[in-house]
């Protein structure tokens, strides 16, 4: 037996499962074959991008030490330098070829300051170009540069001391000797920049002095390039999408197949329909109205039609073009008259039974039931 539902709302359900599903069949089909991308940056070239400073003390006679020089990280007594000793190294090294140009300087610049640390002021300074701009090019992905250079400290002491009696500051002063290289990386059009600059700071106009700096710089690198990658699917999102799915099929093969709309015409003519249907062939329409004689009343049409079988006649009705004004059926025996009288089902569809589309009909087949008519 199928569940009855007004029909506008089983239309209306089987429309939006519908949409629905296929709404979930495309967000099945979009995760799996088109789960998204995601950006990633890839190094294309990598390569290591190293300058150093190293350098000695190289000492005057003195009656202290026995040698003439002394290494690096040393306490330097200013009386006894002669000069420094150093050796300016850059190294380009990428993983294959490509197409290198840059340039490179070397500088020394003495700074009068005031202050410590993050608070330094700088008061003067000037430059003194060592080495002035060199240009390079490689295409084998590899530069190599070193220059010596030998750097004469009295000449910046004095230099230092000078400036201070001119301007009548006393200030500390520094020379930073520095080696500057600039660099561009062409690799199948994709391009880098470097720019590297090691350096030695050489406390001026003092008794003894350390060098600091930093002398060692190692700043490897990468050409990268952003690339969209395919992300996976989710596979747990598709899975829920089809555990969805898979309801909504379910819900709309019920409504379909297990369901049925629930008529909009009353019980009279739902049991007229079924008359019609079943005895069409039995049945006579009369124009006019029929004559009953000693008339007795049957419970059924299954009724009826047994009076009609075992009298050898015709089941008769007045015809009319409303079904509401078809509610009698007859079968005429001489001085008898068969009546099936439906006038009973007019009454509210509230006692109609909605999952029970039987009708008056005597389904259990009981034997026929005649009453007077009173």
């Amino acid at each position: 037996m199928k569940l009855k539902i007004n029909k506008n709302v089983r239309f209306a359900l089987i429309i939006i499962i519908a949409a629905t599903a296929v709404l979930f069949s495309y967000f099945i089909y979009d995760e799996a074959y088109n789960p998204g991308f995601e950006e990633q940056t890839i190094p294309v070239y990598s390569y290591d991008n190293k300058g150093s400073i190293n350098y000695s003390v190289h000492l005057k006679p003195n009656n202290l030490y026995s040698y003439n020089k002394l290494e690096e990280g040393k306490l330097y007594i200013s009386e006894f330098v002669d000069y420094l000793d150093t050796n300016f190294k850059y190294e380009f090294t990428g993983e294959r070829e490509a197409d290198i140009k840059g340039e490179y300087n070397i500088t020394a610049k003495v700074q009068g300051y005031s202050g410590e640390g993050d608070g330094i002021k700088n008061i003067w300074e000037k430059n003194y170009p060592i080495i002035q701009n060199k240009s390079f090019t490689s295409q084998i992905g590899k530069i190599s540069i070193s220059e010596n250079i030998k750097l004469n400290l009295n000449e910046y002491n004095t230099f230092a001391r000078e400036i201070k009696e001119e301007t009548k500051i006393n200030c500390q002063t520094v020379l930073t000797l520095s080696m500057n290289v600039n660099l561009n990386v062409n690799i199948n059009k994709k391009y880098a920049e470097e720019f590297i600059s090691p350096d030695l700071v050489i406390p001026l106009d003092v008794a003894m002095f350390e060098i600091t700096g930093n002398n060692i710089e190692d700043n490897p690198g990468a050409i990268e390039e952003t690339i969209q990658v395919k992300l996976p699917a989710n596979k747990s999102l598709i899975l829920t999408y089809g555990i969805i799915l898979a309801v909504l099929i379910t819900s709309l093969i019920i409504l379909i197949f297990f369901t049925e709309r629930l008529s909009d015409k009353s019980l009279l003519e739902r049991e007229l329909d079924k008359i019609f249907k079943k005895h069409g062939d039995r049945l006579v329409a009369l124009n006019s109205n029929i004559n009953v004689k000693n008339p007795m009343v049957v419970k059924s049409i299954e009724d009826l039609v047994r009076v009609s079988d075992e009298a050898g006649k015709p089941v008769l009705y007045r015809y009319s073009d409303d079904y509401n004004e078809i509610n009698k059926f007859y079968v005429t025996d001489e001085n008898e008259t068969f009546v099936l009288d439906l006038s009973s089902l007019k009454v509210s569809e509230e006692i109609y039974n909605i999952h029970d589309i039987g009708g008056i009909e005597d389904k259990e087949n009981k034997p026929v039931q005649i009453m007077k008519e009173s």
